[in-house]
Parts: C-alpha cells; structure tokens; sequence
C-alpha cells in the first residue's frame, strides 16, 4: 500500500483489519488467555540450548505448547487444551515451514507466541526486543569464536 496515494480512512481500515485478524487468530489459539509470564518457562527450555539457530519439530513444538496451555488450564474452557496446543501447532507451521519439512526455527516461535500472547503492546516489544538481543549476543559469539 502506497502511503502517498492514499487516505488516511484507508490507512485506519487497513490498519483495523489487521488488527481484526490478529486478535481472531488469538481467540482461535486461545493465546489472549496467555501472558509473557505464561510463556517464559515455555521460551527459558527452548532457548536453553545455547545454539544459535535452533529448529524445532512438530512434535517438540507440540509438546512444548500443551505443557503451556496445561500450565494455565484453569483459565482455559473444559477440554480446551488440545484444541488450543492443535490449533497453535498447525498455525506456527502454516506461517513458517512453507517447505513442508518438518521443523520451523525457535526465533520464529519465540517471535510468533509473543505477538499472540495476550500481554499489552509495551510488553510485546519488551519481548521481541529481548530475543532479538539474544539473537544478536549469540551472533556475536559465533563470529568472535569462527
């Protein structure tokens, strides 16, 4: 969209879509149930490896999010959990394993359940902002070590 050549009523509508499709997606996912603090033990043994690119399959990714959402199943409608661990699982893979082969990288996860968890704006980028950290300190390493 060409921010030049259009309204800002456009912009606004665009802008209130997407927003609309975001939280859709985190109703389905029942990720508006989760806060960052949910996550972080979630994200602490993903990360704990210490290697910089970090895979993960469908079955970890799986398991990793129903210990999540068993986490806070008292907030969860009965029989929750493996529609929401389901419905998380297939749309991680459905944005990130375009290729079909199995295994989508950590940061993308990481990335993804910050975006949908349901903690405010500021704390969402806090978040990103701190796995991006990670990210760059671990980039650090592998060039000062090669």
């Amino acid at each position: 969209m060409d921010l030049d050549s259009t309204g800002p009523n456009e912009v606004r509508s665009a802008v209130y879509r997407a927003a609309l499709k975001l939280r859709t997606l985190q109703k389905l996912c029942q990720m508006h149930l989760v806060s960052l603090q949910d996550l972080r033990p979630v994200l602490n043994t993903l990360s704990s490896s210490g290697e910089p690119v970090i895979s993960l399959a469908q079955a970890d990714v799986q398991q990793y999010l129903e210990d999540l959402f068993q986490n806070i199943s008292h907030e969860l409608p009965d029989d929750a959990v493996p529609e929401a661990t389901d419905q998380t699982t297939r749309l991680l893979f459905k944005l990130f394993d375009r290729e079909h082969t199995g295994v989508i990288l950590l940061r993308s996860v990481e990335a993804a359940l910050i975006a949908l968890c349901g903690d405010t704006l500021s704390a969402k980028q806090r978040g990103l902002f701190h796995i991006h950290l990670i990210s760059i300190s671990s980039s650090d390493l592998i060039y000062l070590s090669g």
